[in-house]
């Protein structure tokens, strides 16, 4: 009997190896997370100056929003290129050098960013960046090289070790930071609604940094009560100034406060265009004016009523708004106003809150501020905000002095654009049919305003208080009707003269009324009003960037700014700076010129006045 051999057992097969495609998104998920690590290092330098709370959320946000942004700078750029790149088109050869590229390109950024900011705790602008000399750009150079190198190694050993084993808890690892990312951002909101200054405050430390806000979005869902906000905010302010950001005022004003005028009225029309004030459409306004101080060359300090107020009230750069914002401290002549013990009566047809969020920033601290406006009816919030002046000038203790301020917001929107009825001006801004529609709209709504503002002059006069008290209308920003033939309507869109030239007149007793035809701009109201309203006598430079307005001097340069954005606006041209790096030099009819064209002394200047006032 012949025995039958024993079978050989058979190998098993080896693991076949990943499919290309699929082995280029486990890359790009691990090369993200990996070069999210190094970025959380770098980051700690942003961290070193950080004036660090005691509070225990404030604790938990700084954790979570820390890691959670520094992991999104490293992630974002993966998932919007290198994972489209890797499902199109799964070769190592193009995968990888790209992955390297964008990760050498944001190290080398976030280097530099973390340098500027230790020493000027300002983040990486394109203004500054247009300000580098050739020693700058070869260290600039020396850095990138050696990011590029660094990540060329780190792409090949990540590659490597996912080739070489099946790597788990990539997803549940994803999952967790999201919800990390998540927890952070719902803190954020939560705490930007209630004021909570130990979390806002983290915002300008991050490299663009842009947590999300929802105050008006919570106390719709009943969230938040606004009894809540209003005392939160209140408690937070007095700590905000402690808080260690900001080196304002440089010093403290140290005038006695002798004025000849004691009350301080300022009114806010949104939008009011210079070339708007026509008698035909605003005749109580221009009689008023025929006894004023009118400022007929004036400019705002941003283009969107958040960056025009700031600059109104804090004489400021806007681009500090963001960090006034985080620690609610307002600016010195409202702490002034309030130490010399004025009655404050406000009143805002838009609100306080969102979107110029001034009670965060110009009224920080000030108890009792109007709820925002219920009523859907926009002629109705205007007429309220007259109707609620005259009830609480009527019971206003008589014994102390008076600010007032009341923001008007032209109801276009209730307006008809039917050209039944003509109108003044009806020439202009013919070419464009929606700039012309618009146009009709604007000037009815000017009517409606200019009704409210009589009643207020007349309440002055009524009550016996012209000869004593200071009375400022001024505009916050101005308003366009495609002015250049570039399509633009509106407002927050550009930096064209159309959108910064506003309103600016005083009635002030005991000076001379007439046109002051000197380039101005909101820089210089606070510091007019700090000097010869209450009596300030140090340098100005100690809390603003402008001069007084009757000085009779024209700026050279203004910085003027937007939500995102900021531009340095000169007579003869407007240097923009975008998010991202961009610059754009435009000329007065805000076409573009040559990069060659903008004024690196000018620049170096604006720099130096975006970064007087911090720590």
């Amino acid at each position: 009997m012949i025995a039958r051999a024993a079978a050989t057992p058979t190998p098993p097969a080896p693991p076949a190896p990943p499919a290309p495609r699929r082995a280029m998104l486990r890359f790009s998920g691990w090369f993200a997370l990996a070069n999210a690590a190094l970025f959380l290092l770098l980051g700690l330098r942003y961290l070193w100056h950080y004036p660090f709370s005691a509070d225990p959320l404030g604790i938990l946000y700084l954790v979570l929003a820390f890691i959670g942004h520094f992991v999104s700078l490293a992630v974002l750029p993966a998932g919007l290129v290198v994972v489209p790149l890797a499902l199109a088109w799964p070769r190592r050869s193009v995968v990888l050098p790209v992955a390297v590229l964008l990760a050498t390109l944001s190290l080398a950024a976030l280097v530099m960013d973390s340098s500027v900011f230790a020493e000027q705790r300002y983040h990486l602008t394109p203004l500054i960046v247009m300000l580098f000399e050739r020693g700058t750009w070869a260290f600039i150079a020396v850095i990138t090289l050696t990011a590029l190198a660094f990540e060329s190694l780190l792409a090949g050993y990540v590659w490597r070790w996912v080739a070489a084993q099946p790597v788990r808890g990539g997803r549940g690892l994803a999952l967790l930071l999201f919800l990390g990312w998540f927890a952070g951002q719902s803190i954020h909101m939560w705490a930007d609604a209630v004021g909570r200054v130990s979390v806002t405050q983290l915002t300008r430390y991050l490299p663009a940094y842009y947590p999300i806000h929802a105050k008006r979005r919570l106390a719709q869902l009943g969230l938040v009560s606004p009894q809540m906000i209003e005392r939160q905010r209140l408690l937070q302010q007095t700590r905000g100034a402690a808080m260690g950001q900001l080196r304002y005022p440089l010093a403290a004003c140290n005038g006695a406060g002798v004025t000849v005028s004691v009350n301080l009225l300022i009114i806010i029309v949104d939008g009011l265009r210079p070339d708007a004030v026509h008698d035909g459409l605003m005749p109580r306004f221009v009689d008023w004016q025929a006894g004023a101080a009118v400022f007929a060359n004036h400019w705002s300090g941003g283009n969107s009523s958040r960056a025009g107020l700031f600059s109104l009230f804090y004489g400021l750069p806007s681009t500090y708004e963001e960090a006034f914002y985080g620690v609610q401290q307002p600016p010195e002549l409202l702490r002034l106003l309030r130490e010399r013990g004025y009655e404050f009566g406000l009143f805002a047809a838009p609100g306080f809150g969102s979107p110029t969020a001034i009670d965060r920033t110009i009224f920080a601290g000030v108890p009792g501020l109007p709820a925002q406006p219920a009523t859907p009816d926009v002629i109705a919030r205007n007429r309220g905000v007259t109707d609620d002046w005259l009830a609480w000038l009527a019971r206003r203790p008589a014994d102390r002095p008076f600010f007032g301020f009341l923001y008007y917001d032209p109801p276009r929107a209730a307006m008809s654009a039917d050209a039944a009825e003509p109108l003044p001006l009806e020439e202009r801004f013919t070419a464009n049919a929606e700039a012309r529609a618009d146009w009709r709209r604007y000037r009815q709504a000017l009517r409606v305003i200019d009704a409210e503002l009589g009643r207020v002059f007349d309440s002055v006069d009524a009550a016996g208080l012209a000869e004593d008290t200071v009375v400022v209308v001024a505009s916050d920003h101005g308003y366009e009707f495609d002015d250049n033939g570039l399509g633009y309507i509106g407002h927050a869109s550009n930096y064209s003269a159309a959108q910064l030239r506003s309103v600016l007149a005083l009635h002030w007793p005991g000076r001379a009324p007439g046109r002051r035809e000197h380039r101005t701009s909101h820089h210089d109201l606070p510091v007019t009003l700090l000097q010869d309203f209450l009596g300030c006598s140090n340098d100005p430079g100690d809390y603003a960037i402008g001069r007084n307005l009757f000085a009779g001097v024209s700026w050279n340069w203004i910085i003027t700014g937007s939500y995102v954005s900021h531009a340095v606006v000169e007579p003869e041209r407007v240097t923009v700076a975008y998010p991202g790096g961009y610059v754009e030099v435009l000329g007065p009819d805000y076409r573009p010129l040559p990069r060659a064209a903008a004024d690196d002394r000018v620049l170096a200047e604006a720099v130096a006045a975006m970064r007087r006032f911090y720590r």
